[in-house]
């Protein structure tokens, strides 16, 4: 990227820069003549005589040629006002494009750094310079060319007017902008070495922020909160100083800038009126010219604070620039070349006098030369100060060699652009990236390359605006909406049988159970899903009957009546008899619906429930009032938190004394909410007598005739798209007052599902589970899974594996047979730590210190170990 700021505007917007610059030269003949017509308006039309006048072929008398030119100079303000907001207008959609562009150059720079250097530098670094630090760039960038010129001419028309009126007034207008041109630059010097040294605090704190947040368990489990806290108050201190000095001098600057220009009003009143009296210059001239001064102050302020703020952004663009511009970054070509897409590379694996630096120790390799026969599988051994990891990327075409060559079927990887080398090589690190999405998303992600077919709505008038946007901005201009999953990559016909390979492999590696388990907790679209509702709705008469007809399994869980209060709901479920249809409307909110307040009242509840919130918040006040700190055993009720029992204690004190009459409606709602959160059967507090069930049963009828698409209601015969798979099965609650009720009925559930054949079904919408932050949500194990079905997918001519499968036990054995099955006939190259692992392999090579201290078979190998 261009060094210098200037240089990169005027590369990317110079016709941009143009052209705001030949508006705004518009803008100066209309802004001299606002200027004169006042002193024409005072002169002329006021205190003129020769009346009256001849304009344009018009006879005008003094008052309508007084109205003539002030309707003249309101039309000139309006114009000038328009042209004023089409300039701001091109200036900001300038500055966003500008800006999108460098956001877009940045990250694009950030994908070509080599791996190495990932370690020199942190995301917590990198973030805020692609997201915050350059924000205020796009502002600037506008501005650049505009706000000199606009303000600058401004102020030049305003000074010629003043000089024109008379140069005495003139040089007094001017007199002190020499000092301030040299005053204003020596203060700002210091803010900008300042404002650099802030930046660089500012990403290093973010940094050590970003380290916190990732160690946090190490944090809690060494006890060491307090030395990061002394270390990031010790970095607040130091951006406090920055601080505070910047504001001293910013300060200084505008005092001194306030000062002088309250100086200039001195010489035009006592020069001007002297001017005046001695009928140098008319009345009229003199008020121009005030008029005139009254505004020049402005431009001259905003020169000095583009000034200023040129000075800042130019600093934050220096240090941005610093940390996106590496000496060795891969070139552009490499990341976005397509030419070679069809190209697959294959042939042997060869390594010639390959050496690699990571720049610490136990992270090179040394004067390699290996080769691996295409279609063999080949077990590379060496612990984790070996050089293995750094082999294996140098293999995989990741980094480049510091000297000697990997090559694939004689093809030099360097040469080779991410089109040919991701699509040829799956690579699975020990640790693999989760992207924040789907299971389904994730196992796909090795197939996303380019997009395959358009979305079926087809381009709309925003995806025309877009593609625009994209081709001025220099951005990507393919939709992420797409169809990008290459399905004959994978060797598919269409989704169905990817998700269906995507089973296979989840069951082989054992993450089969997990995924079902998953699905039963999602929740299906009846529109998009028809024929796995109408399956589900099958199992569910099924297990219904078998519920009904078995005594033993009818005391495990409470089916949904309409006729019949269900214990093991809450009260909002079994008083509305649906769930609303936003999964987004926590069930916290549902006392907030008017509609549902509404019911209250109609179905006569609404005393009734402000009666059962008293008496929920009376027992929480009385057991938790004085244990703060037993936070689970308050949050098991999930009624009331530590921070609302206060509020809760001081509305029972008012319903006892004055009356539930007496409550605000606010407070009621807040009580009727504490009883909507009631499950009579785990909470027992005795407050649902039969005459208030009879009530809450009829008020479901009621209810009914008021719904509205914000609510599903519950109907056994239909699929209630609110419940997960697992609710929809059961239509019902498991009895929490039985116990091993939940177990029983998994098991059930489990025996139904398989018997109807819905197992599969249900797997398959566990792959819409959401994984969580970079896949927070699963173990570590299932991450590894994951990561290692994504490049199986791919069915890849080369397959690289470090450490995945590195261990000797069950689940490792059963991980390295899925493998060893899916590449059969490709070249599979395995790393581990321990030669155990390599037993089952033709072939294996040992490292040592990022040597190849020994190869051969797996005999020759252990005997040349042991020596």
């Amino acid at each position: 990227m261009d060094k210098s700021l200037y240089r990169y505007i005027w590369k990317y917007s110079a016709r941009q820069q143009v052209t705001i610059l030949l508006i705004t030269l518009m803008s100066f003949p209309i802004l001299y003549i606002t200027l004169l017509l006042p002193k024409q308006i005072v002169n002329d039309a006021i205190q003129g005589t020769d009346f009256p006048r001849d304009i344009f072929g018009f006879e005008l008398g003094q008052v309508n040629y007084l109205l003539a030119l002030c309707f003249a100079f309101l039309a000139l303000v309006v114009v000038n006002n328009v042209v004023k907001y089409t300039l701001n207008v091109y200036k900001g959609l300038t500055g966003e494009r500008m800006l999108r562009r460098m956001r877009y150059d940045l990250f694009e720079r950030v994908l070509r750094f080599r791996l190495p250097h990932f370690r020199k530098v942190s995301s917590g670094e990198i973030i805020p310079m692609i997201t915050a630090e350059v924000e205020p760039l796009g502002g600037f960038i506008g501005d650049a060319i505009a706000t000199p010129a606009f303000q600058g001419g401004t102020l030049l028309v305003y000074i010629v007017f003043i000089f024109l009126q008379d140069p005495w007034l003139g040089a007094a207008a001017v007199v002190l902008y020499p000092v301030q041109a040299y005053i204003i630059p020596k203060l700002q010097a210091r803010v900008i070495k300042l404002a650099r040294e802030r930046v660089k605090n500012v990403r290093q704190m973010a940094d050590r922020i970003g380290e916190s947040i990732t160690g946090v368990a190490e944090i809690h489990s060494n006890d060491t909160s307090a030395y990061h806290l002394a270390d990031i108050s010790d970095r607040l201190f130091l951006n406090f100083k920055i601080r505070y000095e910047i504001f001293k001098r910013k300060y200084m600057i505008k005092f001194v800038n306030n000062f002088m220009n309250q100086l200039t009003p001195f010489f035009f009143y006592s020069v001007g009126g002297w001017l005046v009296i001695e009928g140098d210059i008319s009345f009229g001239a003199l008020v121009a010219v005030l008029a005139a001064y009254k505004d020049l102050a402005g431009p001259w302020k905003e020169l000095l604070s583009y000034y200023q703020e040129q000075a800042d952004v130019q600093v934050k663009y220096s240090t941005v620039i610093e940390n996106f511009d590496p000496p060795d970054l891969y070139p552009r070509e490499r990341l976005i070349d397509d030419s070679g897409a069809e190209k697959a590379l294959s042939g042997d694996v060869t390594l010639e006098n390959l050496s690699f630096s990571a720049g610490t120790t136990g992270q090179e390799v040394k004067d390699i030369n290996l080769t691996i026969p295409e279609g063999k599988a080949v077990a590379i051994v060496g612990g984790d100060n070996s050089g293995r990891s750094e082999l294996m990327q140098l293999a995989a075409g990741l980094v480049v060699a510091d000297s000697g060559a990997a090559r694939i079927g004689g093809e030099n990887l360097k040469d080779q652009p991410e089109s040919v080398l991701g699509r040829s090589i799956s690579y699975v690190s020990p640790a693999p990236h989760i992207f924040t999405d789907t299971i389904r998303g994730n196992l796909h992600y090795g197939l996303k390359h380019r997009p395959v077919a358009d979305a079926p709505e087809g381009p709309g008038d925003d995806d025309k605006r877009r593609l625009h946007e994209a081709m001025m901005t220099a951005n990507s201009d393919f939709d992420p909406r797409d169809h990008w999953v290459d399905l004959t990559a994978a060797g598919v016909e269409d989704e169905d049988a990817l998700d269906e390979e995507g089973m296979r492999l989840l069951e082989e590696v054992g993450m089969g159970s997990d995924v079902y388990r998953m699905g039963l907790q999602a929740h299906i679209d009846p529109k998009r899903e028809k024929e796995l509702c109408e399956r589900v709705l099958a199992v569910r008469e099924a297990f219904s009957e078998q519920v009904t007809a078995d005594p033993e399994l009818n005391g495990l869980v409470d089916l949904w009546d309409m006729d019949r209060l269900n214990p093991s709901a809450t009260i909002a479920e079994n008083l509305l008899y649906a769930l609303p249809a936003d999964p987004a409307f926590a069930h916290d909110r549902i006392p907030e619906d008017p509609s549902v307040m509404d019911l209250l009242k109609r179905a006569e509840l609404d005393d009734d429930f402000v009666d059962i919130g008293i008496t929920i918040a009376e027992t929480m006040v009385e057991l938790f009032s004085d244990v703060k700190s037993d936070g689970s055993l308050l949050g098991s009720f999930s009624f009331i938190t530590t921070d609302e029992l206060p509020e809760f204690e001081a509305t029972v004190r008012k319903a006892k004394a004055d009356g539930i009459g007496k409550l605000s409606a606010g407070q009621r709602t807040a009580l009727s909410g504490l009883a909507f959160k009631l499950v009579p059967a785990r909470h027992r507090l005795g407050v649902i007598d039969d005459k208030r069930e009879a009530k809450i049963v009829a008020a479901r009828r009621l209810f009914r005739e008021m719904a509205t698409d914000d609510y599903v209601l519950f109907d056994r015969k239909e699929y209630i798209a609110p419940l997960t798979i697992e609710d929809n099965l059961i239509f019902g609650k498991p009895r929490l007052d039985r116990r091993g009720s939940r177990e029983r009925i998994d098991e059930l559930i489990g025996e139904v599902v398989t018997r109807m054949e819905l197992r599969r079904p249900i797997a398959t919408s566990g792959l819409d589970f959401h994984v969580g932050v970079a896949g927070s949500s699963l173990s570590a194990g299932q991450r590894r899974k994951i990561g290692l079905i994504r490049a199986l997918l791919k069915r890849p001519q080369i397959t690289i594996l470090n450490g995945i499968a590195d261990g000797t036990g069950l689940e490792d054995r059963q991980l390295l047979d899925v493998v060893r099955r899916s590449t059969e006939g490709k070249t599979l190259i395995f790393g581990t730590s321990t030669l155990e692992s390599a037993k089952d392999f033709e072939r294996v090579v040992l490292l040592k210190d990022g040597r190849v201290v020994a190869e051969g078979s797996y005999a020759e190998v252990s005997s040349a170990h042991a020596q």
